[in-house]
């Protein structure tokens, strides 16, 4: 029996392991879908499994094994600290059932070749949360981009620019390498990236700084990186935790004009805007008075016939709900999700260019970064602490 939507008229089964802030946003996604049964939640500290559980209807465990002999779940997701990532991954897969991954995947290139591994010998699969893919104005954008609607792009902008206070980092498993895997680069600014990635396609080359200003972290509070794509285009990438006007944004100038996002956590539509290259008699008075504001804003009209005006539905913003919801779609329907690991790799091996790059010196190229290269096994590479820190100083 289906639905009217074409979905199968069952809930799919899911569970939920690791009890934190993250989990809610999971278990309320699975929820709003109307198609889904919470199984099972688990949690190393009974608290949190017992308050998630009563929230949500759900029975509470003390981790995944226990969970996984009691429940049968179709999905799991893992919403635990990072370090755990991996480890977590590989047994639910043994136990034949998907996982989603809550982000970062994992922390760093081994860890997602193994839980790659373990996924071809397991009955499931394994999707990773990158919410901002699955908005409208981002399935609008890629859609535009890759039919070269919009023309072809040169050049972008990305940056994720948030404030995190030092009482953030009092969790003892923050603001270290072994818990967190990385700073802003791969625990915040990872979401930008990766919907950059997602539009531009495939990087080439990085070169990176990265600087401790002043959290108390064993790693970056600000990173900043250059990047090649294969296309040609070139952009600009920067990650803060210092930043108290918050903003997270993409700019990408095309051959046809600049598409722009804007935010903070999540997007809507709104918060899209395409301007088209603009005309020849326009064009012609650019730069005509120097330091002079210009009061004419007839540039900015919206013109109905373009492409992105032309393109837009109905709002989907980017947050959990989006992606769990057409998840979920997906698998009672028997399609396949896009953002599975594989599809993700490219944001690991970007994160990983980027601290390979500032820790080194040197350029990183993507071609480069096979299983003996130095930073494949950990995104510090092996570098002893204290030339990290160095490395790090302004």
């Amino acid at each position: 029996m289906t639905s009217g939507s074409g979905t199968p008229d069952r809930a799919l089964k899911v569970a939920v392991v690791g009890c934190g802030n993250i989990s809610h946003r999971h278990a309320e996604g699975y929820a709003n879908t109307g198609r889904t049964s919470l199984v099972g939640v688990a949690d190393i500290v009974a608290a949190k499994a017992q308050a998630l559980a009563a929230k949500y209807g759900s029975r509470p465990y003390g981790g995944v094994t226990e969970l996984l002999a009691a429940e049968d779940p179709e999905l799991v997701s893992v919403t635990t600290p990072p370090g755990s990532h991996a480890e977590i991954a590989i047994e639910v897969l043994g136990s034949g059932k998907s996982v989603l991954l809550e982000k970062p995947p994992v922390l760093s290139l081994a860890e997602m070749d193994a839980v790659a591994e373990a996924e071809q010998s397991s009955a499931g699969s394994v999707f990773v949360i990158f919410q901002h893919r699955h908005g409208s104005g981002a399935v609008r954008a890629a859609d535009l981009l890759a039919s070269g609607a919009l023309g072809a792009p040169q050049v972008a902008v990305c940056e994720t620019l948030w404030f995190r206070p030092r009482s953030y980092f009092a969790p003892d498993w923050r603001g270290t390498w072994v818990g967190e895997g990385g700073g802003p680069t791969l625990g915040h600014g990872i979401h930008q990236i990766d919907l950059l990635l997602h539009l531009l396609g495939p990087w080439r080359t990085i070169n990176a700084t990265a600087v401790r200003l002043d959290r108390p972290v064993e790693f970056e509070d600000v990173s900043m990186a250059s990047v090649v794509f294969e296309s040609g285009a070139v952009a600009t990438v920067i990650n803060s935790l210092l930043s108290p006007r918050e903003l997270s944004r993409i700019r990408i100038d095309t051959t046809g004009g600049t598409l722009e996002v804007g935010h903070v956590y999540g997007y809507s539509d709104a918060d899209w805007t395409f301007y088209p290259v603009p005309d020849a008699s326009r064009a012609s008075k650019l730069g005509l008075d120097p330091g002079v504001r210009r009061t004419d804003d007839s540039q900015l009209e919206t013109d109905e016939t373009d492409p992105w005006t032309a393109s837009a539905g109905k709002d989907v913003p980017s947050n959990h709900d989006a992606q769990l919801n057409r998840l979920v779609d997906d698998l009672l329907s028997g399609r396949t999700h896009g953002t599975t690991l594989t599809s993700t790799r490219p944001t690991m091996e970007f994160v990983t260019a980027l601290y390979a790059s500032a820790l080194t010196g040197d350029p990183v190229h993507r071609a480069d970064l096979t299983p003996g290269h130095p930073f494949y096994r950990a995104l510090h590479g092996d570098v002893p602490q204290s030339r990290i820190s160095e490395a790090f100083k302004t």
